[in-house]
């Protein structure tokens, strides 16, 4: 039997809870580390860093909006617009600093040389709306709104904007019909658009939006709150609620589908046509990329005779910078407001 003195048992209790002393500290580091480790990890990378993304979403709304203001204000010639747009990006600077000056942060925001891609804007928007007819004499319902319209390099959609204020609808039977098909017999994008009674539009009747692409058909009904209804076509919404037939997503029947405006009509150029216009009124407007031609050659260029187009831009990058004692944020924004990829 072993044979213990006092002394050797106090050391070996003491040796034991140093021991154990030890093991609590490592696992105390341990807990700590795991903690510190998933606070980090819920937090911006650098401290500060939500501000600039937060001043830089609000930079790119101003953006949109001075784009928007000398598209409708500025439209004598691509300089005028150029300008127009200038001052707006002035403004939004003077803003954002005079609004974070105090919290120690520099905000700038500069057009980018090569800056801005113009296009056109096409418009119709006669007091009371009118039929989506051309502007000849005529009065055809099936014409050519745009042609030839050419993606970037990165695949950009080349139409945004696109947004129709609607008063009267046919039925089903005469849909109106709006159709973005290739230059080279690609498949087509088409949208029909129609109510569930020809005539006036009344709050609380279904309209009705089907969308057909190489991916499959989708629709979407929604119901008028007012004696009229917007579609945002490249916005994918109708009466201000979404529209899954104007969106890309899932559907249980399809599978995946993609109803964004104009996908799926391959790489080449692409056509923007309208079918039946003469059964439905109201108002429209959407912006488009140019191509070194005209894609208007079907409408007017006087303001004010519906329908019609005008020099625009149609997007534009700027230089944002965001510096504070702590973050230095500097990147390139391209803005390009109600583009559906955006």
């Amino acid at each position: 039997m072993a044979n213990l003195r006092r002394a050797d048992r106090g050391q070996i209790i003491l040796i034991a809870a140093f021991a154990l002393a030890v093991t609590f500290v490592a696992l105390a580091l341990i807990v700590n580390s795991a903690i510190f480790t998933e606070n980090l990890a819920s937090r911006g990378e650098t401290g500060g860093s939500d501000d600039a993304l937060e001043v830089r979403a609000m930079a790119e709304a101003s953006v949109g909006e001075a784009i928007f203001a000398a598209n409708v204000h500025n439209t004598s010639t691509t300089t005028t617009l150029e300008n127009g747009v200038k001052a707006g990006i002035g403004e939004t600077t003077d803003q954002l600093e005079l609004q974070h000056v105090t919290g120690g942060a520099l905000v700038e925001v500069r057009l980018v040389p090569g800056s801005p891609v113009y296009g056109s804007r096409i418009v119709q928007n006669e007091s009371g709306g009118r039929t989506f007819e051309d502007n000849d004499l005529s009065g055809d319902g099936e014409w050519q709104v745009v042609t030839r319209l050419e993606r970037d390099s990165d695949q950009h959609n080349a139409t945004r904007a696109f947004k129709m204020n609607v008063s009267t609808l046919p039925d089903s039977g005469d849909a109106f019909v709006v159709t973005a098909n290739g230059t080279r017999g690609e498949p087509t994008w088409e949208m029909r658009l129609y109510s569930a009674s020809d005539g006036d539009v009344d709050a609380g009747e279904d309209v009705i939006v089907e969308v057909t692409t190489p991916s499959g058909s989708e629709s979407c009904t929604h119901q008028a709150e007012h004696p009229y209804v917007h579609v945002d076509v490249t916005g994918g919404t109708v009466a201000g609620e979404p529209c899954d037939a104007l969106r890309q997503g899932l559907t249980d029947v399809d599978g995946f589908f993609d109803g964004r405006f104009a996908h799926g009509v391959g790489d080449e150029r692409y056509n923007i046509t309208y079918e039946n216009g003469g059964e439905v009124v109201g108002n429209y407007s959407l912006v488009t990329r140019s191509t070194g031609t005209n894609p208007t050659p079907n409408l007017n260029t006087t303001v004010g005779l519906s329908p019609y187009a005008t020099d625009a831009i149609y997007s534009l990058s700027v230089q944002f910078t965001y510096e504070t004692s702590e973050v230095q944020y500097d990147t390139r924004i391209r803005v390009a407001p109600g583009e559906p990829d955006a």
